[in-house]
Order: structure tokens, then sequence, then C-alpha cells
């Protein structure tokens, strides 16, 4: 049902398809709101039809009638008698607002809509600056973004689509296109109300007159000068500007004609030390972008403005400083690394070439041809002399970068001996003309890899084999100390205590009492009490299964998710409310039959009285008496105990789970060193045919290579390529390779190929 209000009355329309059943004779009509039943005065009923509108027998005015929420009906016109809560406090009401306030709020809401700056700046002087006619805040926003011209943009760096697209109302669309019943037909289409079709109409969006976009053109100037006569304007009248204000001043600077970049940076020296604005990256981006392009190449700025990023602080409401620090995601690095290879900075290219290495699983096409077109230009060649000069780069006039820890990609020069040179083969810069030599950089893309052993089958790296790529051990000790200070804390200190997943369980953040708090960290404790005495002191990534310490005592081979194998497959319908103790007990069986040390971990409700079948004690009985489980304790995430465990065991222990842990991806502020950590020890499982009275255990265990890009024998470098059906595979983790991709798994590589001729033909 669609419901409307309308002096006071519930208009209510019905379809067939509905399973609320009214009833004419009854004085209340009950509706169904999720578990919720409200009661509203039951309205009159046109007597010839048993599926039609309440209208009081009455048609109103149709451009009297307004669409409103079902829940807001339900929650704010009738309130349950149970309901003791506060009222909250009633917001202003449009109609005691000034109609002009109102008609300049809704002018300038329609020109956001079809991006119309023309009409809206007329409407702003001629109703704020000539009648003085009173602006809202929100107004004076929506006004500086039509400045700007794109209304927030897309980033458009990622391959794929968005995972979850934006839901759009699609039960009243239907029934706009449901054919009508014989009871609708008998009513005849004189006796149909005008109130329905009007409904219709409006929910299928039919009867919406959109204002169609003005022609008049302005230039970049004149949308500046626009702008800031704005934000003047607001700053007359004391109106803080926010970070969209922000963002959209700083964009119109960095579009201008002249690049006004000075004062690009005092504006954003300004937004960070203001109360109402929290910064994003999109403040940033837009300036790391201007600072890179070809006209004006400034790769030391661009530096600058991620350094800026990197030391961001900001002071709550009580005073305290917190860190809010912003990292640059593909996009920005795409941008530098362009820059870098038109300028020629080798050590700039081998720092972000690096980053992108260790935080991007899949690059986008876009990062994929601009490491290429490094290969392809003149510095990827380069004479000896040269090296043995003094080179500048921009990484030596910026200070406070991020701490580089990550692998690195080099080296991206190949060096010709001066004795080798012709003679006019450099230039001034005794940079080589690799046109003129014999050794170059060979350049594949498209390339098949043997998936059973890593090895590639085609492409100038033809018959090199992939290498699986491990966390290093700093990443796996941050990963350790944010697992724990999540779990006792609820959050992570460098998150600033902005991140709404930061909670020691799953979902949103949300308080905890502090008597609960201390009974967590006691739990904890015990925790690791049994993880020291069992396992030894926690690893730093180290250890494998050859490396044995003396003061380790024993190993866990393989940590199990309880949970999640249990509750495999267990959602259809009349499903018992317990996990499935057989399957958890197959799959340890599994292990211990193939000589592995396995530790289960699930929570203390799976075993409780009024949840536990009494046919499961005595599975569970032989589970404690083995020493394979750890029961985690109430008020606790069981998947922070696995986890913690895995990460304390170090390299080697597997993790069985089917769960992608995307709550942990958002909680953790090591979010792409964990997806790392998830790629090399995350076993997937499945169960096949029976096999007497247990059913097969399939397992889909790690490849033993690593799909990122990575060096091949010390010069060759290995590019993967999406996929179809790739999913949080990307930077942001919220995207996936759509059917535009191939089906099978293909790379780009590089190498240096000394000893083809000139004249041998082109590139693979």
């Amino acid at each position: 049902p669609v419901y409307y209000k309308y002096r006071g009355e519930a208009l209510v329309i019905m379809n067939d398809q509905s399973p609320n059943k009214i009833n004419e004779n009854k004085e209340k009509v009950t509706c169904h709101t999720g578990d919720k039943k409200r009661k509203f005065p039951s309205p009159v009923f046109p007597s010839s039809s048993t599926s039609g509108i309440c209208d009081g027998n009455v048609s109103p005015p149709s451009e009297t009638i307004n669409l409103i929420n079902f829940n807001k009906c339900a929650n704010n016109d009738h309130h349950d008698n149970n309901d003791v809560s506060k009222p909250k406090p009633k917001k202003k009401k449009t109609k005691h607002l000034n109609p002009q306030i109102l008609d300049l709020r809704r002018t300038i809401q329609k020109c956001c809509a079809t991006n119309d700056f023309n009409t809206a700046i007329q409407a702003y002087q001629t109703l704020h600056v000539e009648q003085e006619v009173t602006m809202e805040p929100q107004s004076f926003y929506n006004l500086l973004n039509l400045c700007e011209g794109s209304l927030g943009g897309e980033r458009g760096i990622h391959i794929g689509t968005p995972k979850n697209s934006s839901n759009v109302v699609k039960t009243a669309t239907a029934a706009s296109m449901t054919p009508a019943t014989s009871a609708e037909k008998s009513i005849g289409e004189k006796s149909r109300s005008k109130t329905f079709e009007l409904a219709v109409k409006v929910i299928a969006g039919v009867d919406r007159e959109e204002p169609k976009p003005s022609t008049v053109k302005y230039t970049p100037s004149q949308r500046k000068n626009y702008a800031f006569k704005i934000k003047d304007e607001m700053d007359k009248l004391e109106i803080p500007l926010n970070e969209t204000a922000y963002t959209a001043l700083m964009r119109i600077l960095c579009q201008t004609m002249n690049n006004d970049l000075e004062q690009a940076e005092q504006l954003l020296s300004q937004a960070e030390q203001t109360q109402q604005c929290k910064p994003k990256l999109r403040m940033y981006s837009c300036l790391i972008d201007a600072l890179c392009n070809e006209k004006n190449d400034n790769l030391s700025g661009a530096l600058r403005v991620w350094s800026r990023m990197n030391q961001l602080e900001r002071k709550n409401k009580h005073g305290t400083v917190q860190i809010a620090k912003i990292e640059p995601t593909e996009k920005e690095y795409c941008s530098i690394m362009k820059c870098a290879v038109r300028v020629g900075d080798v050590q700039v290219m081998e720092r972000i070439l690096s980053e992108i290495a260790e935080d991007v699983l899949i690059p986008s096409s876009d990062t994929k041809d601009t490491i290429i077109s490094w290969f392809q230009s003149k510095h990827s060649i380069i004479s000896a002399s040269h090296t043995t000069a003094k080179t500048k780069s921009a990484l030596n006039s910026v200070e406070k970068l991020p701490l580089f820890n990550a692998p690195s990609m080099g080296p991206l020069q190949y060096i010709i001996e001066a004795e080798d040179l012709k003679v006019g083969t450099c230039d001034e810069n005794n940079v080589v003309n690799s046109s003129s030599i014999l050794p170059r950089w060979e350049i594949s893309v498209g390339d098949t890899i043997d998936t059973k052993n890593g090895m590639l089958q085609s492409g100038c790296l033809k018959g090199r084999l992939l290498k699986p790529v491990e966390l290093n051990h700093q990443a796996w000790d941050n990963m350790i100390e944010m697992n724990e200070e999540i779990v006792v804390k609820g959050e992570v200190k460098a998150h600033g205590k902005i991140s709404k997943f930061a909670g020691g369980g799953k979902g949103k953040k949300r308080l905890v009492p502090e008597d609960a708090v201390k009974k967590r960290v006691q739990q904890w404790d015990a925790f690791k009490s049994f993880l020291m005495e069992t396992v030894g002191p926690p690893c730093n990534g180290t250890a494998t299964t050859e490396n044995k310490s003396n003061d380790r005592k024993k190993k866990f081979d393989v940590v199990i998710d309880g949970a999640n194998v249990g509750y495999y497959k267990r959602n259809f319908v009349h499903a018992p409310k317990h996990v499935d103790y057989k399957q958890i007990d197959w799959v340890l069986d599994h292990f211990l039959n193939e000589g592995k040390s396995v530790l289960l971990f699930m929570h203390e409700r799976h075993f409780g009285k009024q949840l536990m079948p009494k046919w499961a004690k005595a599975i569970v009985q032989k589970w404690d008496d083995s020493n394979l489980l750890y029961r985690t304790p109430h008020g606790s995430n069981d998947d922070w105990f696995w986890m913690h465990a895995a990460l304390w065991c170090g390299r080697g222990t597997m993790v069985l789970s089917n769960d992608l842990m995307r709550d942990h991806h958002f909680q953790m502020l090591a979010h792409r060193s964990f997806l790392r950590w998830r790629e090399r020890h995350q076993i997937y499982f499945d169960f096949g045919g029976w096999d007497g009275d247990k059913r097969k255990v399939l397992l889909t265990k790690p490849d033993v290579y690593s799909r990122r890009m990575q060096r091949v024998d010390g010069i060759g470098l290995c590019i993967p390529l999406p996929k179809r059906g790739d999913e949080n595979r990307f930077l942001d983790g919220s995207h996936e390779a759509d059917d535009s991709t191939p089906i099978e798994e293909t790379y780009a590589c590089i190498n240096l190929n000394k000893t083809s001729e000139k004249n041998d033909g082109s590139e693979n």
C-alpha cells in the first residue's frame, strides 16, 4: 500500500498484490510495517470496489495531496500508548516560513537537480541581494556547489560498477504497471478517482515536470567571481563554511585558467582550522590533480599536499587533539605518477609504484597505462654518467611524508655503460635515446597464466613463475596491535574516533558501559594467557613451519571459525536456530586425519541449554576432551578471537571460514595489509557427497602465487588485469568487475630485452 495524508485522514491505495486485507465493516484498519502493527481510523471506501482508494467519498483537489512515508505517518501521527519516550522537538513547518524564503530555497533546489546555475544566481540576485530576502545556510551551500558546476562529480578511477547500487521504489512502480483487475475494471474510467490517477503518476514519475537547464554558459572566471561574492556574503552573515562549501571553492580555484593554486592552498589551511569543516579526501584530491596536470607539473607541490594529508590533526569540542590523517587512493597516486613520468623523476615514480603495489590488489586501466608509459619514455634508460651526477628529486624537497615500508618495485631504469654508447645517443642531460640502442623494454598485455603453478604462458615473461607476496614484519605487528586495540578499547587510536565502524563487536559503534569494558579487558587478558601457555610468545610473521623457536610450545596449523561452518547453508525455511554441530565435527575430523593441529572458536551462547540439542552434547564433550575448542565469552565478538590467534601463531597458520570479513576490513586502519593477509591465509570450504555417515569436506586453499603486482627475476614487472567477478580487490573495497572484463586471469608484463635486434619487430 501507498499512504497519503490529507486533512488528517489516512488515504490508502491498495492493489491486488497487497498482503493487507481491508474490511469495510471494521472500525479500524490494521496495517503491517515489519513486525510492528499500527491502527488507523477506517476511511470510507467506494462501495463498488474492494481494492481502491479511501477518499472520504469526496476526491480532494489533486494539488493539495502530499505523498508521505508510511513509517513517518505511523510514527508521528499515531503514537503507541506504550511509548513513554520523550517526544522529539518538532521542526519548524514550512507554512510558518516567509513564502519568499521558501520560494528561494525551492528554486535553488530545483536548479541543483539540472545544474542550472543561471536561474539560481538570478534568484539569488533578485530575492536575496535586491529584495533582502533571508537565505538559509543550506541554500548558500547549494549555490556554491552550483558555482563549481560538477555537483560532486565522479572519481572515475575504478573499473567495474558499484556493488551496491542505489535502491529505488519498485513496488509502487510495479503497481502502476500492473494490469487492472476485474474489480478495478468494474469501477469504470469515470468512477476511478482522480486522486488514484495522480498517485500512480507521482509514483511512476511520469507527472513530474523537470526544469530544463539553462543554455547560458559561464566561464570558470565568472563562476569564480560569483562564488567568492557568495563567500563574502556568508562571512558577512557569519555563516561558517562546511566541507562541501570549501571543496566547491577549492575546485573552482583549481579549474580557472590561471589555476590560483596559492589561493587554493590558503583556503585549504583555513578549512583545516574551521571547526564546522571535517576535511575529506576530495578537498585535497582536486589540488593534487591541478598541481600534477600538464600545465603545472608541480610535483613538489603535490607531494606537499600529500604530506599535509598525513599530518592532519583536529580538535574536538573538548579541545582534545585527534589524529585524522587522510590516505590517498589510487586516483591520487595515478595523478602523481603521471607527473613523475613527464618530468622524469625516477625516485617519485619508484615510491608511488611501490605504494600502489602494496595498497592496490588490482590496478585500474588508467594506472596500468601510466606504468607502461614510464617504460616507454626516454627516462627509463640512462647512461652511467647520469647516475653519478646529482639527481634532483621532488622527494628531497618535502618532509614528513608517510613512512615508506613497502617493498621496492625498483629498479625502473636500465643503465647503459659509457663504452657501450654510440656518439649522439645521449642528450645534454645524459638521457639515452632508447630508439638508437639495442636493449629496450618489452611490453606485452593480456598474458595468460597457469593457475595451478603460477607460470606465465605467454608474453615477454613467458615461462617465469609468480611468487606468493607476504606481509612484511611491521605490517604484521601493526595488525596484531590494532586487533587488540579495537577489542579492548572499541576503536583504533589512529582513527581519531571518527570511524563509525569502530566497535569491538560487529556493526556500527555503540556505547559500552564502563563495567562491560572492564569485563571485556579481563576476558581478553585470559585469552592472551591461554595463547601464551598453549602457543608461546606472539609471532611477528617471521616464524614458519621450518623455523621453530625454543620459546614456542605449539603452533596451530588451522584456526576454525566454528559459527561460519555451523551455519553454512542453514538459512532454509524452518531451519533450526542452532548451528550444525555435525558439520563442524566433519571439518575437525578432516584436518585431524591429515595430521593438522586445529583450534576451534565458538561463542559461549552456542552451548546454552536452550540452544544446543541434547544429541550434540557428546560431540562437544569430545572437542573439550581433545582441547580443540575455545569458547569465546558473552559480550565479545568471536571473530576477533580466532583472527588474533591466527596472527599470534604467525605465518603458516590458516583460517577456515567463508566469511569475507568485511566488518574487519572496515574497522582496521591497516585494511590494505588485512587484504593481503586474508589472500594468503584464508581457506574456503564446501561439502560434497556422502561418505558413509559423513559428507566430504571440500577445501579451496590460497593459490601458490599472489595475484598482484610484483617483480619477476629482479628486472621484470607483472601487473594483474581485472577479470570478471573480481570483488573486494580494488582499493576502496566496494567495487566489482563487470561483464566487460575477460573471464580468465591475464596480466600486463614488462621485461628488459637485451638480446633482440633493433629492427626485429614491434612490441608484443
